[in-house]
């Protein structure tokens, strides 16, 4: 009895602390986290997102969660090979949350935690750096951008965790603790099996925050680092990804191997409204966008003739050398290739990044216009969740009758995807371009086109079970499609358009059409 009253005093103060702490959050802090939920609702709002690579994402997760399930036949088809994936953080962390939530509800949890802690990182930098910390909000405008609905979840994942890691490193360098110490360590390892693009980035952030003319104390400062640098070295020098993001990195290539694609710079130039929040087939995100530049220009302007507040030697420096992220951002963007064997887009990533690097090094404002500029950039969120909500409802209409012609299909079994009718009215690029990989999430078995011949994939297929390997984009050409010689492996076809030549081949029957979908059985031999 008394240990239970001991127990219960223990959760009675760890509940009048928390409630303490509760009462004492201010209102900036209220007020950014229900915006930041406000600014992931969208995600919520429709049974089929239309994020171009979010089926295959859920597809290697529900196979990793139920491999031994006999029903799904995953075993018969794919290994599982965490070694060699990069990816760990994200689906690692889906894969435990979807034991209680089931894939779907899983992967929409850990987009919106991701969401709404990018712009709390981007305050904790802030406030390490000495910022003002309304600029946090800018963040929340950009969250629809191009890298979310082409879905780069791991990459979407890892920016908040490179914000936080810098966050750690500029505390460190100012006031040292082992608490920053670990966290920072932490912290950088789990970036490294998020995405190389944002680890990169905070690894060189913190060798410019922790670097100092004091060659031992730089080292000792430096050495959080290690345990990531070391992981990432061992991966890029074992694992096949690892070689390709080397050398892509490099800008090597064999003679008779793959080589780097590159863009002029005109084209990128170009290129670059493209790859910022330009999301919607309507002009409603540029304009939200250009009004975000404003509010920029804004706080540029009018922090000209505000005073320097900061007096803080050190501070003023680290902002100066974080300031070097954003232009390197630019450089990366003009000079790394567009994409190398497997991997695209690359230099598509860095227009986004810069401008969230930008933010840390606007100037500061009277604190009269601050309160103007917020609420702006509150505005701005709004109509963007707006436009996007919007789009995603609208969207869901063009999906049809997709879970019928799932549904029509036995589970466990091996189905072809050929999808001629990829695009959307609503939203850009190709968000139906891998629906098959939804009767993977939905019912098992074998789907082709598939993430798991790529080497970032944890999910490989089995050599003495799997389909026919496939060119490159071969997603993309159904047309090509030959169905008396491709299609030997397969039991069933889903089609979103076409249908093509296999509408006349004798050897496969339509079981189901509504709309745009049709599914093809082959006829018993």
């Amino acid at each position: 009895m008394k240990a239970r009253s001991a127990w219960l005093e223990d959760l009675s103060r760890a509940y009048r602390r928390l409630a303490e702490r509760l009462r004492q959050t201010k209102p900036m802090t209220w007020g950014l986290l229900w915006l930041s939920l406000l600014t992931a609702v969208p995600l919520w709002l429709v049974e089929y997102p239309p994020i171009q690579d979010l089926p295959q994402h859920l597809a290697a997760i529900r196979i990793w969660k139920d491999y031994a399930d006999p029903a799904l036949h995953f075993s018969d088809f794919f290994e599982i090979e965490l070694s060699k994936t990069q990816y760990l953080a994200y689906y690692g962390a889906a894969r435990l949350l979807a034991i209680p939530l089931g894939v779907v509800v899983a992967n929409r949890v850990l987009l919106t935690v991701a969401i709404c802690a990018l712009p709390f990182a981007m305050r904790s930098l802030l406030r390490a750096l000495g910022r003002d910390q309304y600029l946090s909000l800018l963040v929340l405008p950009l969250t629809y951008n191009t890298q979310l609905i082409l879905g780069f979840l791991n990459f979407v994942a890892a920016l908040p965790l490179a914000l936080w890691g810098l966050s750690l490193a500029v505390k460190l360098r100012a006031e040292p603790s082992r608490a920053r110490w670990a966290g920072l360590a932490l912290v950088s390892v789990v970036c490294f099996y998020s995405h190389p693009v944002p680890f990169a980035l905070l690894v060189l952030g913190s060798v410019l925050s922790l670097a100092g003319a004091d060659f031992v104390g730089s080292l000792r400062r430096l050495a959080p680092l290690l345990p990531a640098a070391l992981t990432a070295l061992i991966w890029l020098g074992t694992s096949p990804a690892g070689r390709a993001v080397r050398a892509a990195a490099t800008l090597g290539a064999s003679p008779i191997g793959p080589r780097p694609q590159f863009a002029s710079v005109s084209a990128n130039l170009r290129d670059i409204p493209n790859w910022l929040t330009d999301v919607l087939n309507s002009e409603r995100d540029e304009q939200l966008f250009i009004a975000w530049c404003l509010v920029v220009l804004c706080i540029v302007a009018l922090g000209a003739e505000a005073p320097e507040a900061e007096k803080d030697a050190l501070k003023v420096s680290l902002v100066r050398r974080l300031g070097l992220l954003a232009p390197v951002c630019v450089l990366a963007f003009f000079l790394a290739p567009t994409s190398y064997d497997w991997i695209w887009p690359i230099n598509a990533r860095f227009p986004y990044l810069a401008l969230i690097f930008l933010i840390p090094i606007l100037p500061r404002v009277p604190r009269r216009w601050q309160v103007v500029l917020g609420t702006g950039a509150t505005l701005i969120t709004l109509l963007t969740v707006h436009a996007i909500g919007t789009a995603f409802r609208e969207f869901q209409d063009e999906v049809g009758e997709l879970d019928r012609a799932i549904a029509s299909i036995p589970p466990g079994r091996k189905v072809c995807g050929l999808i001629w009718d990829r695009y959307s009215r609503n939203i850009k690029f190709a968000p139906f371009l891998h629906s098959v990989a939804w009767y993977q999430v939905r019912r098992g078995g074998a789907v082709m086109f598939s993430f798991a011949d790529f080497p970032q994939s944890p999910i490989r297929f089995r050599e003495n079970n799997r389909p026919p390997r496939v060119p490159p984009r071969w997603e993309w050409q159904p047309e090509n499609l030959r169905p008396e010689l491709d299609l030997e492996f397969y039991d069933y076809v889903l089609t979103r358009g076409g249908p093509g030549r296999i509408a006349v081949t004798p050897e496969w029957r339509r079981s189901f059409e509504s709309g745009a979908w049709r599914v093809f059985e082959r006829v018993a031999r």
